[in-house]
């Protein structure tokens, strides 16, 4: 059987990138698509600005904290 197009060859090896490390692939952020550098950022698919965007940090408690006033308690 003949195709009608020529298969592919294979992958074409990544290239390093200028001022990059030989080995490491480009990976991009999943939310903006701009290339990641950082370990952390590498690991989990996104850069800093998009990860606080979709997890971000809870509220200070002490800013929560506030004085109350209480009625006498029966019997003190």
């Amino acid at each position: 059987m003949e195709f009608p197009e020529p298969l592919p060859g294979p992958f074409p090896e990544p290239q390093p990138e200028a001022g990059g490390r030989e080995g490491r692939r480009p990976v991009r952020c999943a939310l903006c698509g701009r290339p990641l550098t950082g370990a952390a950022s590498r690991r989990s698919g996104l850069g800093p600005a998009c990860d606080a965007k979709l997890h971000p940090a809870g509220p200070d408690i002490r800013t929560r904290r506030h004085e109350v006033e209480q009625d006498q308690l029966p019997g003190t």
